[in-house]
């Protein structure tokens, strides 16, 4: 994803990775309905936990402490 496109999508975070070439698709919903769809990471992870406060020394730490990473639908006004 160039600037240009994360200007305009109002992405700010430079913690937003996205891959050079597949980061954008398209497809179709069971309604039959078209979208278009953005795919990325977030690379950014807690130093410690907000429940508990331990603190974390790797990622691998973070996952290990209970945290699943997951999708996320994120609608773009």
């Amino acid at each position: 994803m160039d600037k240009c496109t994360r200007e305009l999508l109002g992405f700010q975070d430079e913690s937003l990775i996205f891959e050079k070439d597949r980061w954008f698709s398209r497809g179709v919903d069971k309604k039959n309905r078209k979208f278009n769809r953005i795919d990325g990471l977030y690379a950014k992870v807690p130093t410690h936990c907000e429940s508990c406060g331990v603190l974390f020394q790797s990622s691998a730490d973070y996952y290990k402490h209970g945290t699943i990473a997951n999708k996320r639908v994120i609608q773009v006004p």
